[in-house]
C-alpha cells in the first residue's frame, strides 16, 4: 500500500459510521511489522484511526505471522468459510488484483463475503513498474476499467491517486541505480526479460506512480 492509497483510504473510511463498516476485513494484510515498521503510513493513516474509533479490523493473509488474525487463501473453500464467520461489513483490498490471474473470481469472492449494503475499498496500480509477489500480471486498469469488474454493484467513488516515484527510493541508496540499471544496460545477454523490465523501470525515475481507487457498495 502506497502513501497515496493510505491517505485516500483514511478519507474514504471516514465517510462511514462504525456501524456501517465494522468489522473491516483487510485482505492481503501482510504482517504487523510490514504495516507498522516497513510501511508505517499504513498503520498511522489507516488502521490506527480505526482502532481509535473502536472499529474492529480483521487482518488476513496467506502466511501465518504476527499481526495476521487469520491465515487464509480466499480461493480455498474451507478458508473462505472461516472468513465468512467474521461477518465483515466492509473489505479493504489494496494492490492485490495485479497479483491474481483470475480477477473475476477474486471479485466474486470479495462480494460473497459482504452482506447487502456492505462497503468495499479497492486499489490497484495504474502506472507502476513490474513487481512480482509472487507474480505480476501487469494488470494496470484505469478506475473505469477496475469498476467494470464490479458490474452490478454501486460504485460510489472512483479516482486516480498520484503517488511518489522511483527516484524517491533510488536517492536513499543511489548505488542501486548503477547496480540494477547502468551496468545492466550493457549486459542484456544476461537475461533479456529482466533487462527490459530494468530499462522500463527508469520511466518512473521522474514520472509519478499512479493508482486506481474505487469505493463501492454491494447491491444484491
Amino acid at each position: 500500500m502506497m502513501i497515496c492509497d493510505a491517505k485516500w483510504l483514511a478519507g474514504a473510511l471516514g465517510e462511514f459510521s462504525n456501524e456501517e463498516i465494522s468489522p473491516v476485513l483487510n485482505i492481503g494484510s501482510s504482517t504487523k511489522k510490514f504495516r507498522e515498521v516497513d510501511q508505517p503510513h499504513i498503520y498511522k493513516d489507516v488502521f490506527k484511526p480505526l482502532e481509535e474509533r473502536g472499529v474492529q479490523v480483521i487482518h488476513t493473509d496467506l502466511k501465518e505471522a504476527e499481526g495476521v488474525d487469520i491465515a487464509a487463501d480466499i480461493f480455498d473453500e474451507e478458508a473462505f468459510a472461516k472468513l465468512l464467520e467474521y461477518k465483515p461489513r466492509s473489505i479493504i483490498c489494496t494492490h492485490m488484483f495485479e497479483h491474481i490471474e483470475d480477477r473475476e473470481l477474486l471479485t466474486k469472492k470479495l462480494m460473497s463475503l459482504l452482506p447487502d449494503g456492505g462497503i468495499f475499498f479497492i486499489t490497484v496500480p495504474y502506472s507502476y513498474h513490474h513487481h512480482a509477489d509472487p507474480i505480476d500480471t501487469m494488470y494496470r486498469p484505469s478506475p473505469d476499467e477496475l469498476s467494470e469488474l464490479f458490474v452490478g454493484q454501486k460504485i460510489i467513488k472512483k479516482e486516480v491517486l498520484i503517488g511518489g516515484n522511483y527516484w524517491e527510493k533510488i536517492r536513499q541508496r543511489p548505488i542501486t541505480l548503477f547496480c540494477r540499471h547502468f551496468f545492466r544496460f550493457f549486459a542484456p545477454f544476461a537475461g533479456m526479460k529482466k533487462w527490459k523490465r530494468s530499462m522500463r523501470k527508469l520511466y518512473w525515475l521522474f514520472n509519478p506512480y499512479k493508482v486506481s481507487a474505487i469505493m463501492g457498495k454491494k447491491v444484491c
